[in-house]
């Protein structure tokens, strides 16, 4: 009993340290030149999957309780005795978010439609998108509590009850009966919402528009509320609301856990632990969240523009793509509008063979779709990891915009706050810190991943033996998987 009372602090501290002691020289890209390795790129390759090989061998060494991580969580503090100061906080925190959202709508519709003169292109793609990302994953989620279309809804539902609480409730009765949340539809309403904001995010040109996007926010709000209303505040949340099952997904793996008016410190990544198997289109969501990273990354990289003049050269192809040019259509974000439709489905498709060899080693040959929903949340760190490695240098220099567009939102010539006159620093992102951040999230991004898979298979089997050769096809995968994103990230340098 002894031996099953294992503390996991001390295996993540030795990969960490290990990985600390490796001889990476690592670079960053998007700097626009090329940078010489010190050492062969297969080198590199090598000792990530070296690496990722011997934690799956620690792990199934030394971990041998499924529930191992629910027994490490610290509380830091406790408001749930003085839910007076919990409710104070948690409204300061919704009007907060209600007012930067009206705020962000303001200066879209009626600030100046130049993007570096517009507070709403920064915020929303880099101060938002990317760095609400990372503060949910390095620190903790607090999107649901910040998050405008909740609120708003939340506020629309208890003036509603205040005025009319008799007819709140008939109607509520009324919706559970004729209008409930059809268990068909599950998550299929934000993957395909995902899809779309993909799009919009990397290929669409009119992305970055002010007005654009205003008016993009506007329709998403119409698409949350006409839901809410429909299925329920909760249910449409859950199901269809992406920013809010991404930065859900994202605080999972946080080391801070903030529910019931508690704080708890608990070690990354714990909190993707799960205790079902996941329906395949949350499957497919989490498939298609880390396939749109890796996606943007293979735009930047060679294989991409050979892919585009094999297209271009192609005889069979050709009359077909003369006539769309004809007509007025953008080849390349029609070409690129393809791709990102077939990589998720490509992903999928791989992930779901890994699955299958995965029943069939382990001889349970449970259906694959279990076995994908059992083992999804173990591919959020790898998600997570690129998302960093890739978007750190964009957030730390882009990001830098924000000062100036803090004392002239609007772009109609303030100084309200003397900053206007600050000029981007590309200092204080350089090459190499870009590259070491960048591999070494990625290589310990898949190491977590490997150490949830491997709990998750002791929760379903009970039999090391099965439990073991279970992990074997995964282990191979997430090797593959580490060895692909490496070489997408080292493309812009090395070529």
């Amino acid at each position: 009993m002894k031996a099953n009372r294992f503390n996991p602090f001390w295996l993540w501290f030795g990969i960490a340290l290990l990985l600390s002691i490796l001889p990476f020289r690592l670079y960053g890209h998007a700097f626009g030149e090329r940078y010489d390795l010190p050492l062969p790129m297969n080198l590199y390759l090598a000792a990530a999957a070296l690496v990722v090989l011997l934690s799956f061998i620690l792990a199934t060494y030394i971990i041998r309780d499924g529930k191992v991580f629910k027994h490490y969580h610290l509380t830091l503090l406790d408001l749930s005795s003085q839910p007076a100061l919990t409710t104070t906080l948690i409204f300061l925190l919704r009007l907060f978010g209600v007012l930067l959202f009206l705020f962000v709508l303001a200066c879209g519709f009626f600030g100046d439609q130049d993007t570096f003169n517009n507070f709403s292109p920064t915020f929303v793609w880099v101060i938002w998108w990317v760095g609400l990302a990372f503060f949910s994953a390095l620190i903790g989620n607090v999107w649901s509590l910040i998050n405008p279309w909740l609120s708003l809804a939340l506020l629309s539902k208890w003036l509603y009850s205040t005025f009319s609480e008799k007819e709140l409730h008939d109607q509520q009765n009324r919706l559970n009966k004729t209008r409930p949340y059809p268990k068909w539809l599950s998550a299929w309403p934000s993957v395909i919402s995902l899809l779309i904001f993909s799009w919009l995010e990397l290929i669409w040109p009119g992305s970055e528009k002010p007005m654009n996007i205003a008016i993009l926010i506007v329709l998403y709000s119409a698409y949350i509320w006409v839901g809410m209303y429909c299925f329920g505040i909760y249910n449409w949340l859950h199901h269809a609301e992406i920013f809010n099952r991404i930065f859900t997904l994202f605080g999972r793996f946080a080391p801070f856990s903030f529910s019931s008016g508690k704080v708890q410190l608990r070690l990354p990544g714990t909190g993707l632990t799960n205790d079902h198997a996941e329906r395949f289109s949350s499957s497919l969501f989490i498939i298609l969240l880390l396939s749109i990273v890796s996606f943007d990354g293979l735009l930047e990289t060679p294989l991409w523009q050979s892919v585009l003049d094999a297209i271009a050269q192609s005889e069979f192809l050709r009359p077909t793509l003369l006539d769309l040019q004809n007509r007025g259509v953008d080849l390349i974000a029609l070409i690129k509008s393809v791709a990102l439709m077939l990589a998720p489905l490509l992903l999928m498709l791989v992930y779901l063979l890994f699955c299958k060899l995965s029943s069939m080693a382990s001889g349970s040959y449970m259906p694959i779709e279990e076995v994908a929903g059992q083992y999804i949340y173990s591919l959020v760190p790898i998600a997570l990891a690129y998302h960093i490695s890739h978007y750190l240098s964009y957030l730390l220099i882009a990001g830098q915009q924000i000062i100036p567009l803090i004392s002239d939102p609007f772009g109609f010539g303030w100084n309200l706050f003397n900053t206007t006159h600050h000029h981007l620093d590309i200092s204080v992102v350089n090459a190499k810190m870009v590259w070491y951040s960048a591999v070494f999230s990625i290589v310990l991004g898949h190491i977590i991943a490997v150490t949830l898979a491997h709990v998750r298979a002791l929760q379903i089997y009970h039999n090391r033996v099965q439990v073991f050769k279970s992990q074997l096809p995964l282990v191979v995968l997430m090797i593959a998987y580490t060895l692909l994103s490496l070489w997408i990230l080292s493309q812009p340098i090395v070529e």
